[in-house]
């Protein structure tokens, strides 16, 4: 009885490295955008640092806040005589305050909607307005007076006025949660550090070089700012400038955190916006561009949850842009989850009752049916080497089953007498086929067993068909283009290896 014939084992190329790293992985999750038209530019965006992580949207003269589970408005603050500015949430999400083009500075009820405590300490534009991470009764404020005040919600004065500015003030925060020291962004190209106890002059001045747009401590000692077409980076403690990204064409308007420590990208991401339409993702630790969306029109904010599930960015024409990233699906209350299929296998049988112990199958052959053969396999099992060799090239045929077939015929010996009796059009395929995988380090063993028969066997051939020469000079210049790569990556290998062992 003769033994069954074993099917040709597909050849299984070795995995090439990943094109995608997984921090771009994380950010090209932000699928399913959600574009909402507003009336006018939206100037600011803001997200609830506790509870659902609800977001606010300042556009003209209102506020709106978004569910972060809807996406839909679910509350309108319109109660503004002019244009309103940086809507921005309490750390406990339960007051919301806002300027306006009036000067006036008001505090909602996140829920009621109701005026809580009205400002008015100047007549100019209010453009910044923010309260304190950890103390819930400091807000913080900037305008267009040139000044900059830090408030106690429970009493109508400022508690520290700080007037060093010389131009409009346009980004203002606190240095950092454990601190009352504010960093400032200013028109007149200066990033300035105060502290409270000593209002009348800033402790550190830098030089941004150009009007500042946007600020971000990362720490208490590195502080980030936006103006001109560049993002620069600084340290307090040196007192000057780390890096400068000069990765837009056009005006920095917004920066923001966007990465935490329960993200794959880790707490190491910057998330930049520009009025050349594009937010790129910068990584803290090389500064380096990670990821980038582009926009159709310019970006003046941009802003990621807490919980890194929202990315919601806003342009110049109003429309505001929102993108979410996928998430398991919860299971429901008192749903039995599926078991897996280890678990299935192991208590298989155990519902049975033996109702069926009277029935016999009789199945010699166990009815198990084999796999339909390939084309290539039922032409190589009958001994036909040349229909094998031009069935590894019939249209739809992947790449590593038409190595699959060159191997076994050159394991068995047959690569002359598959190739005999052939003419130009017989041969182009192969040579079309080496050519385009001549670049590819795997395959370079099998194109240069079948060339070589090739060459030797149909020189005189290839001299007189323009077809298989032109293909032929185009190999050639590949593989002269690989062998000056080669090099290449030797000379940098030697020049490392030399930098290595001198330190």
């Amino acid at each position: 009885m003769s033994a069954p014939l074993e099917r040709i084992q597909r050849v299984r190329n070795s995995v090439l490295p990943s094109q995608t790293t997984p921090e771009q992985r994380f950010w090209r999750a932000y699928k399913t955008p959600l574009l909402v038209k507003e009336h006018g530019a939206i100037s600011h965006i803001n997200f609830c640092p506790s509870g659902t992580h609800d977001f606010a949207v300042t556009s003209g003269a209102r506020v709106q806040i978004f569910s972060a589970r809807t996406r839909q408005v679910v509350r309108t603050i319109a109660r503004f005589k002019d244009t309103a500015y940086s809507g921005e949430f309490r750390p406990d999400g339960k007051l919301l305050v806002a300027g306006d083009a009036t000067g006036l500075i008001q505090v909602f009820d996140t829920k009621s909607r109701s005026i809580l405590l009205t400002l008015n300490p100047t007549n100019q534009a209010t453009h910044v307005t923010v309260f304190h991470p950890k103390t819930l009764t400091t807000l913080l404020s900037g305008s267009d007076d040139q000044t900059l005040r830090l408030w106690d919600i429970t009493s109508s004065e400022p508690t520290s006025v700080f007037k060093s500015h010389t131009d409009y003030i346009r980004a203002a925060s606190f240095l950092s949660p454990a601190s009352d020291n504010v960093v400032t962004g200013c028109y007149d190209g200066l990033i300035r550090i105060f502290d409270p106890r000593a209002p009348d002059k800033s402790t550190l001045s830098l030089s941004h070089g150009a009007p500042v747009e946007a600020t971000l401590p990362l720490t208490g000692t590195t502080v980030l700012s936006a103006g001109g077409p560049s993002v620069k980076v600084w340290d307090l403690v040196a007192g000057k400038m780390v890096k400068d990204l000069g990765n837009f064409q056009k005006t920095v308007t917004s920066l923001h955190v966007g990465g935490s420590s329960g993200s794959p990208s880790g707490a190491n991401a910057v998330l930049a916006g520009g009025l050349d339409g594009h937010v790129k993702v910068f990584d803290t630790t090389t500064w380096e561009v990670k990821f980038g969306w582009k926009f159709g029109d310019a970006v003046l904010t941009t802003a990621i949850s807490p919980d890194q599930k929202h990315f919601v960015t806003g342009l110049t024409s109003g429309v505001l842009s929102i993108r979410t990233r996928k998430t398991d699906p919860r299971v429901k209350q008192g749903v039995k989850q599926t078991k897996s299929g280890n678990f299935a296998r192991m208590i298989r049988g155990a519902d049975y009752k033996g109702e069926n112990e009277h029935q016999i199958l009789i199945d010699d052959e166990r009815r198990s049916r084999r796999k339909k053969l390939r084309l290539f396999e039922r032409h190589l099992n009958a001994f036909r080497w040349r229909e094998a060799l031009d069935a590894a090239f019939a249209p739809g045929m992947a790449p590593e089953l038409t190595v699959t077939v060159l191997d076994e015929l050159k394991r068995r010996g047959k690569v002359r007498i598959s190739l005999a009796g052939r003419d130009e059009g017989q041969l182009e395929p192969l040579v079309k086929w080496a050519v385009r995988n001549i670049d590819d380090f795997r395959n370079v063993e099998v194109v240069a067993d079948w060339m070589a028969c090739i060459a030797d066997t149909y020189a005189s051939v290839i001299e007189k068909s323009p077809v298989l020469e032109d293909l032929v000079s185009e190999l050639q210049r590949k593989l002269t283009r690989q062998v000056v790569i080669a090099r290449e990556a030797r000379r940098l290998e030697g020049m490392l290896e030399m930098l290595i062992q001198s330190h």
